[in-house]
């Protein structure tokens, strides 16, 4: 008996439903599977993407944690082997990179990454400015090109004496998918921000016919509409390079108690990684929940939309499991097609780089 046909005993699941479902509200649940962990120490979400290498199906990971990437390679997700770290064509980007997306173009990958900014502002805090980048590589992910920050707060928006243990502000910890027809590059992430009062989850979109040169190009969901940034004169210190004030997100998960709002306790959704889900035939995303300054975790949470270009169109996120680990995402169990960005009913449900669960989802 196969692993989707044991969840569909255990959960009463019509058979004949197998394929796509369109009517009933979608949920996820979560059953004990044989352990199956990352071949690399993970600390960010991880990216996984199909390719045909030599006649043969080949699937390759990405792996962050500490400021760096590793990649690994094989014919299945339980085959991966090891690659070694990933590198930059000239100096890496300061502040280290947690790959956490990757889009494949004709002949070229497109990488973003979370990137953390220590000392620059807040110097001797020990805590960081995170912002968002991106890079290309032409060599199947071995070599990259950065392609500089696509996503950043203002220092105005910093927050040097805030209670959050890591970070004082900025945007990180995301997913990015492609739109249907190839248009658009759909951003969802996590905003920092206590100064402006938009902690929560976040989106923005880039035309994906500027993803050589994206600087300057990615618009931001703020009070229902995309906001491009405003140019303005490259300036000192902390980023001379960066010659754009992106506004700030109107969260579309707006935190319910923030790091630094005056009450006891914290309540922030972060962390979003995004599938398309064939079997619900709807984007599917998945939730971390902080409650503390250490970003305790309070449990993983879901959430639904059909459409990525409607930020508010997600349903309200329900909880899947409580307590658990940072970073939960899926790896689909499609051969030659499941990864991180696409699964069907039943897929891996990884947290920090080890599933002990297949995730099932459904419609009632």
């Amino acid at each position: 008996m196969t692993a989707a046909a044991v969840v569909l005993v255990i959960l009463g699941a019509d058979p004949a439903r197998l394929g796509a479902q369109t009517s009933g509200e979608p949920f996820a649940a979560l059953l004990p599977a044989n352990a199956v962990a990352f071949p690399n120490e993970t600390d960010s979400n991880s990216p996984a993407v199909w390719e045909v290498v030599n006649g043969s199906w080949t699937m390759s990971l990405f792996n962050s944690v500490a400021g760096w990437a590793e990649i690994s390679r094989g014919p299945s997700l339980r085959a991966l082997a090891s690659q070694g770290d990933v590198r930059f064509e000239g100096a890496a980007p300061h502040g280290g990179t947690w790959f956490e997306a990757l889009i494949l173009d004709a002949d070229s990958w497109y990488g973003f990454y979370h990137n953390e900014r220590e000392d620059i502002v807040c110097p001797g805090s020990g805590k960081v400015w995170p912002r968002i980048g991106a890079a290309r590589s032409d060599d199947r992910g071995v070599t990259w090109t950065d392609l500089g920050p696509i996503i950043e707060t203002p220092q105005s928006a910093v927050g040097c004496t805030t209670n959050n243990h890591y970070f004082v502000g900025g945007v990180g910890d995301f997913s990015v998918m492609l739109g249907p027809g190839r248009n658009y590059a759909y951003i969802y992430y996590s905003q920092y921000d206590e100064v402006g009062d938009r902690v929560g989850v976040a989106a923005a979109r880039m035309a994906w016919a500027d993803r050589d040169a994206p600087a300057g190009r990615v618009d931001i969901w703020n009070d229902g509409a995309w906001v491009p940034p405003i140019e303005v004169a490259a300036g000192e210190e902390p980023s001379p390079q960066v010659a754009w004030e992106f506004p700030l997100a109107t969260p579309i998960f707006r935190s319910t108690n923030r790091w630094d709002d005056g009450r006891s306790g914290v309540d922030v959704l972060w962390g979003p990684s995004i599938h398309w889900n064939t079997a619900l035939n709807t984007y599917v995303m998945l939730l971390n929940r902080a409650v503390s300054n250490t970003w305790e975790q309070g449990g993983i949470y879901v959430s639904f939309n059909d459409h990525l270009d409607a930020p508010n169109g997600w349903s309200t996120p329900a909880l899947v499991a409580r307590g658990g680990s940072w970073y939960p995402q899926v790896i689909g169990l499609d051969p030659t097609a499941g990864t991180d960005k696409y699964a069907g009913s039943v897929a891996r449900f990884f947290m920090a780089g080890k599933s002990e669960h297949l995730i099932v989802f459904g419609r009632r």
